[in-house]
């Protein structure tokens, strides 16, 4: 659970938004707050929750009084909230009461890119100081999401700056419940006799917190529970799929039916890449929640058109009813979004935030989100890959499935020619091809910031300090090619370090690698996200170069990354042909502190190093 702690979230709706969590471990003795939480809940027959949740922290570190400054319960405005108590115990025994004043419910802010009825209730307490004790205890009633049927609670002991003294859970139902859990160790999970309750205590002090971690970086794993009435995807989002199934069934709206229409007897590839671009061009992306809390259920097709925006499962239905019009077998698919996606333990509300589409086009299967600003065919976006998939079926069966880890491609191919001057600069003259994940990222920054932004982006990193750059490239859209090349001249006016009469070539190969070495070192602990699985490929001719060292070649192989270099001479210069695969998108803290991964790296430093030379001209 995550501080500041509020009420516990029976659902969450497709938000349509990832996660990341940073985290090297903190000691128990800063810990700014210590907690000693106790949390009752009763799942009612009509699949909502009564939750009483009492709470006592004891401010220990100057910032924890700016953790307590105003805690915050955001909920529906289905549920019903209300404040029990609340005061604040100072260390000479003296106990301010929370006033009436201190307490205020209001309308919650709309969430980025939404509207909604959501309701806020803060508490500010009074007199905070390091000693303080501040206790409050809360009543939730949590409405049942539209159309739910069965029940699933999470528990997640997630990294937060809190020292837990204890922890008590109790869950009680009318119908049988089930659980799983990992990393339980220092937990006791007991189930009643009739199997209808589950009660949950913390053994001893636990204290888990990071810093200092990379910023790519996250803590992918954590004590947690879930809890359910069934273990079945079908019985969690049966009623959801006979509802899409509903839906989907309805004749296409006018402006949908003439893009498909209009398509008739195309490649299936070039239809979805229409349909794609139609409701990117006539849709915007909005959350809208203020007719009622819609839950998983989307708009009407006939609603969707008329908005003219919906949220993921409105564009993932009114795409699937495209597709399916088109004759592409298409499936809408509930999934969690994120460059992380925990394995969930149970399925149901909760393990999933976002919809999208499965399509098969020409026999393969595609994973396409009507959400994002550009469309890549072929390609799985890095925040859906590597997860759980609930698939609905035209006959309203839900199955789960698992998207794959998008396979390595050649996402950068980079030819550079450098004319090497007595001064130490250098004319350059290269030429690229991206695409993948690199191309992504120029498409979006030309949307948000701007060709000229993407532009000076491109000569920052064309050499050490680039003079008179000027890039040659077409411009960039909504529909992604396979490969989009770029040309650019330019002067690096630092290409070369003299040194009594030589000169230092130094092409910085090695900042990964001394990186990785850099962790180890320093005790991180996290797993490091790296992005889609790619190949990197780069030849760079060094026109006017002597070089001292003999040609070389070498390599270095692992199931992370293999590497190759290899310098040749070139009539009136030496040329470098360097290639990094990528094969995964994550490092695991395991994988990068084991002997296997400690060789590859040592391997890697040698390899690329030889390329940083003395030179003649």
């Amino acid at each position: 659970m995550r501080f500041p702690l509020s009420a516990p979230a029976l659902i969450v709706a497709l938000a349509c938004a990832g996660q990341a969590a940073r985290a090297a471990q903190q000691p128990v003795s800063e810990a700014p707050l210590a907690l000693r939480s106790s949390l009752s809940c009763q799942h009612n027959a009509d699949n909502s929750l009564d939750c009483t949740t009492r709470n006592q922290f004891t401010i220990l570190k100057p910032a924890g009084k700016d953790f307590l400054s105003r805690i915050d319960f955001t909920y529906p405005d289905t549920d019903r909230f209300d404040v029990v108590s609340g005061e604040v115990r100072q260390q000479d025994g003296r106990v301010v009461k929370l006033a009436k004043s201190q307490v205020e419910t209001r309308a919650a802010p709309n969430p980025y890119a939404g509207v909604s009825r959501d309701m806020q209730t803060w508490l500010a307490f009074p007199e905070l100081a390091v000693g303080s004790v501040v206790s409050y205890e809360v009543k939730h009633h949590i409405a049942a999401a539209p159309l739910s049927r069965e029940l699933l609670y999470r528990l997640d002991f997630d990294p937060e700056p809190v020292r837990y003294d204890s922890y008590h859970f109790e869950l009680s139902s009318p119908r049988p419940l089930i659980w799983r859990g990992e990393k339980l160790d220092g937990f006791q999970v007991a189930a009643g006799a009739d199997g209808k309750s589950i009660a949950v205590d913390q053994k001893g002090e636990r204290y888990l917190n990071f810093t200092n971690e990379w910023d790519n970086s996250a803590i992918r794993s954590w004590p947690r529970l879930s809890i359910a009435t069934s273990d079945q995807p079908q019985q969690h989002f049966g009623s959801y799929a006979a509802r899409y199934n509903e839906i989907l069934a309805a004749p296409l709206p006018p402006a949908a039916a003439a893009v498909v229409a209009a398509q008739q007897g195309k490649p299936a590839a070039q239809q979805v890449a229409t349909f794609m671009q139609h409701i990117n061009s006539h849709y915007r992306y909005l959350n809208d929640q203020r007719l009622a809390e819609r839950g998983l259920v989307p708009f009407t097709l006939a609603e969707i058109e008329q908005h003219g925006y919906g949220d993921c499962k409105d564009l993932a239905t009114l795409l699937t009813a495209m597709l399916r019009a088109a004759g592409i077998d298409a499936e809408p698919v509930l999934v969690f979004r994120g460059n992380f996606a925990p394995e969930p333990l149970l399925p149901g509300l909760g393990t999933v935030n976002h919809m999208i589409v499965r399509a098969v086009v020409d026999g393969n299967a595609e994973w396409l989100d009507a959400t994002n600003p550009f469309f890549a065919a072929g390609r799985i976006m890095p925040d859906l890959q590597e997860r759980a998939a609930y698939l609905i079926g035209r006959d309203g069966r839900v199955r789960q499935d698992r998207i794959p880890l998008q396979q390595a491609t050649l996402n950068l191919d980079v030819r550079r020619h450098e004319t090497l001057r007595q001064d130490g600069s250098a004319l350059i003259a290269s030429q690229t091809e991206l695409a993948g994940w690199p191309l992504v990222e120029l498409t979006l920054r030309d949307r948000y910031q701007g060709d000229s932004s993407s532009e000076q982006t491109i000569c920052r990193g064309s050499g050490n300090q680039a003079q008179g750059c000027k890039v040659e490239r077409g411009a960039t859209g909504f529909l992604l090619p396979q490969r989009y090349p770029i040309r650019l001249q330019a002067m690096d006016a630092r290409a070369l370090e003299k040194i009594s009469g030589l000169y230092l070539y130094d092409p910085h190969l090695d900042k990964r690698w001394n990186q990785f070495d850099s962790y180890r070192n320093n005790g991180n602990q996290a797993d490091l996200y790296l992005g889609d699985p790619e190949i990197v490929e780069r030849t760079v001719t060094l026109q006017g170069a002597k070089p001292i060292q003999p040609p070389f070649s070498c390599q270095a192989r692992s199931p992370w990354f293999d590497l190759d270099l290899k310098q040749s001479a070139e009539r009136g210069g030496i040329r470098y042909q360097y290639r990094l695969t990528r094969k995964v998108r994550w490092l695991e803290h395991s994988d990068i502190v084991s002997p296997a991964f400690a060789k590859l790296n040592a391997e890697a430093l040698a390899c690329v190093n030889q390329a940083r030379q003395i030179l003649k001209l």
